[in-house]
């Protein structure tokens, strides 16, 4: 048995607290939820769970404050499956907390966020062997720590997967690392403005990436590799809530590439997770199995 993870991913973990509102509040009201749910998220380790609930072997690595959110964190982690061994703590601070208002009509939400109080992950946190063990490695940001665990990463010949938390003017010096950026639409018009999302595809597989992916929600995505560019579709489901379908996305393309699929099987199970996650209300409630998305994508056919 291989002693290294398949995944090891490096990001902010957070408390998330779900409410459920008829619509988006405006100044001054007073709305009350008609569904509450506290959950665990965070770009990297929700993307961790995904990978997990479908098979792989992953680990997270990440700070988190020596509160209750940091525990209920750590717990939340460990019942997904996920490796929590380099889940350091700093005394005496808080955690990342989150509160994600979903629109009931429509399964959008609003996030707003509370940032940890204590120091980030430092490159010293970080054991070499963690990461040339691991067959990908999953990043949400451009920092120290990140910078030289994907030079690492790509040194030892491994994936490297990016979910962008920063804009591109802070994310472009980790780019030559990435393998794979897989980048929400918003993201992508942000960059570049005026311009279609295929545009972002193409500038990122030009700039060295070998497979470039812009996720467009409900639209699904598109692709840009050595075999040109492509549209997918998502699939239709009965969407409760869209948080966290970007991040079982990553979560289940990198369990593709670990099973050496051809790219469009890839995308197309990636995109069957991520539809499948927005069944019901948390990031990470309705993530499914792979004989759940495996039952899914044979009666698509």
């Amino acid at each position: 048995m291989r002693a290294g993870h398949d995944i090891v991913g490096i990001g902010i973990c957070t408390v998330d607290h779900l409410m459920v509102v008829p619509q988006m509040p405006g100044d001054n009201q007073n709305m009350r939820v008609s569904t509450y749910l506290r959950q665990s998220g965070g770009l990297a380790s929700s993307a961790l769970a995904a990978a997990a609930r479908l098979g792989a072997k992953t680990k997270i690595i990440a700070r988190i404050g020596d509160d209750g959110d940091g525990e209920y964190i750590r717990r939340d982690l460990e019942r997904e499956g996920v490796d929590t061994a380099l889940l350091l703590s700093a005394a005496g601070t808080g955690s990342t907390v989150a509160v994600i208002l979903v629109n009931a009509a429509t399964g959008e939400r609003s996030i707003v966020s509370r940032a940890a109080t204590g120091p980030p992950i430092a490159p010293q946190d970080i054991p070499r062997a963690v990461i040339t063990g691991a067959r990908s490695l999953f990043i949400d940001a451009h920092n120290p720590a990140t910078l030289q665990a994907a030079r690492w990463a790509r040194e030892a010949g491994r994936q490297v997967v990016l979910d962008p938390a920063q804009p591109y003017a802070q994310i472009r010096a980790i780019l030559p690392y990435v393998t794979v950026p897989i980048v929400p639409e918003q993201w992508a018009r942000e960059w570049l403005p005026g311009q279609p999302p295929q545009a972002a595809a193409q500038a990122l597989h030009q700039a060295g990436a070998e497979t470039a992916i812009v996720t467009l929600g409900e639209r699904g995505a598109v692709v840009c590799s050595a075999a040109g560019l492509r549209a997918y579709p998502a699939f239709a489901v009965d969407v409760v809530d869209t948080t966290g379908a970007g991040d079982a996305f990553h979560g289940a393309f990198m369990y593709a590439l670990l099973q050496d699929w051809e790219l469009p099987r890839c995308v197309r199970f990636a995109a069957a997770v991520g539809s499948l996650n927005c069944r019901a209300l948390g990031g990470r409630t309705a993530l499914p199995s792979r004989p759940e998305v495996d039952a899914f994508l044979a009666r698509q056919r």
